[in-house]
Parts: C-alpha cells; structure tokens; sequence
C-alpha cells in the first residue's frame, strides 16, 4: 500500500502543545524527532545505562524538532492530510509543513532484506537468513536465523567474537572444567537473545545449553530459532536473572551484554562454573577493558585472553 507523510516542523517551545493538538484530533499514526531526546541520553549514560551511542546522532542538535504524520494514499488518506494541515494552520503558530509521498510500505518491510546475507563469523560459523539459498563449504556450520526483535544476529562484532572464542575453545578441547564420566560439555548463555550462542556452542560440540534472559520477547525468540535448527533436544531457554533463582553448573558461560552487566554478574559466573570452567563475555567497549578486566579478576578469574574488534572487545577468563 502507498503512504504518504506530513513533515512538520515545530518550534520546541509549541512540540508539547501540537503533539497534543493532532492526538486530540485523532491524529496518532506519528514519529516525533525530538534532538532533545537524544541530548538527554547522551548526557546521561547511567540512567539510560547505554554503553555507546553513535556519535552521528548527537550531531546538529540545535535543529527544530519534527513531527511526521503518516496517511493511506487514497481518497480517505488525502481527506485526513488535508484536515491535519487545515487544523495546524488554523491553530498553532510557529510551523512549517511538507507532504510527501513515503512509499510502499512492502519496500519498508522487505527492502532491509536486501543487506541480511549469508556472512561467515569465525572459520566455521555461517549465518544466514531463511530466505537465502546457501550450500556450506566442508567443515562450515550453518545457523538459519531472521532478525527479530531480541539483538543477536551476529554480525555485530560483540556477538562475533563470542562465536570465535567458542570456537577456539570447543574446538581444541578447551573448555574446562570437570567433567562428568561421559566428559559432557554444558553451556550456560546469559542474556541468550536470539539465542544464537547457545546455538553456536551446540555445532561447535557442547553436549547441552541453557539460554537465560530477562526479556519475555528474547525467550521467545530464542526458542524458535533453537527449534528451527533442529537443537531443542539439547538446547533450553528459561526467563530469569544469573543471580536469582538459577541452579545450573556450566563449564563455559558465555555472557554478550554490557560491561556494567557483565562486572555485576562475574561473581555469579563464579558460582555457576565447574572449577576451571571458561567465562567469556563481551559487549565491551575497549576503553571499559581495564575495569571490566579487574572485576572479573576480583570475581576468582585467571584472564586467559582478550579479542579486540574495532572498538569493542571480549574476554575471555578462567575461573581459577
């Protein structure tokens, strides 16, 4: 279906009062760029607890805010446009409008799919999307995984040098721990998202994973894709938090989340390792590695490497 959008730029002293002009008009099929948003997360990282926030977005922030409407482009659309604009002009001072047409909304949902290809991670880990043809290269592991709407797809380099350092580990035998008489490797993936580490590990070699995460929609997620690539016998997923209520003894936790995160859930990784198990965590910023480093060692870890990727990197430790 077409659509088409009124851009309406505001003076920040009327946004509140014309946000609230169109909703009580029935107008609410809106977007609101507000700089003012972005200056307050950027100005305060520890309330919004953000790691990072691309520098492109805290640029130009003296513009004027923008409220985009969105209509239906046929008869009943172009009516409501015109009445938005009539109801702007005629009511709120210090505005400026533009219509345009946004599109069809199939190219909103599908023209991303264009950049979503099947991509390697480490030297064995392929990723790639259901709707790409791939035939693996021997030796390659494939995971069939779509966006969605918990991160993790691995591309991201915080979730790719997880992958790699699972692969180094699983695949010399170096996982750790002590095993039982069957010598059985268990994965334990703290804030699992899409739950594409979890899935990794079980390719690469471990016996069974538990994927934990404290969002419903990621659980979801996770359990999905987990079935989709045929492991929902030695893969499970659970709601809940490292430190509350989970009893689960693993010889490698992988833990993809942010470094104040991961420095509050070392001493609980502690706890949940086999002795000698291996603790790999990312999510990183470079310039948080010292810190994040000594918290892991404070927590009864040996740092047994660390992997940089542009400015992110991820650690690996033993629990001594």
């Amino acid at each position: 279906m077409e659509y088409l959008e009124l851009k309406i730029k505001v003076d920040r002293s009327h946004l509140e009062n014309t946000e609230y002009l169109l909703t009580d008009a029935g107008f609410i099929s809106m977007m609101i760029d507000d700089p003012d948003d972005i200056r307050d997360i950027a100005a305060h990282p520890d309330i919004y607890r953000y790691d990072y926030i691309n520098e492109a977005l805290t640029k130009d922030l003296d513009r004027s805010p923008v409220i985009t409407l969105f209509f239906t482009d046929d008869e009943e659309g172009r009516a409501e446009l015109t009445r938005a604009k009539q109801l702007l002009e005629s009511g709120m001072p210090g505005i400026s409008m533009e219509s345009s047409s946004a599109g069809d909304d199939s190219e909103w949902l599908y023209k991303w799919q264009e950049h979503f290809k099947p991509t390697r991670v480490g030297s064995r880990i392929v990723v790639k999307p259901s709707w790409e043809e791939y035939e693996p290269a021997e030796g390659e592991l494939v995971i069939e995984m779509d966006p969605g709407m918990a991160f993790g797809s691995g591309l991201h380099e915080t979730t790719s040098m997880c992958i790699k350092a699972l692969e180094e580990y699983l695949g010399k035998g170096k996982a750790g721990g002590q095993k039982d008489s069957d010598n059985a490797i268990r994965v334990l993936d703290v804030g699992t998202g899409t739950g594409i580490l979890a899935i990794a590990a079980a390719l690469l070699g471990a016996d069974e994973a538990l994927g934990i995460d404290i969002d419903t929609d990621a659980v979801r997620v996770a359990e999905e894709n987990i079935e989709h690539n045929g492991l929902a016998d030695r893969i499970t997923v659970q709601y809940g938090d490292l430190t509350e209520g989970v009893s689960y003894e693993a010889d490698i936790i992988t833990a993809n989340l942010m470094a104040d995160l991961v420095i509050r859930l070392s001493p609980a990784a502690a706890e949940h390792l086999a002795p000698g198990g291996l603790y790999i965590t990312s999510g990183i910023l470079d310039i948080k590695e010292a810190v994040v480093s000594e918290a892991i060692q404070s927590a009864g870890f040996r740092i047994e490497q660390v992997i940089h990727d542009g400015e992110w990197c991820a650690v690996a430790a033993r629990r001594e």
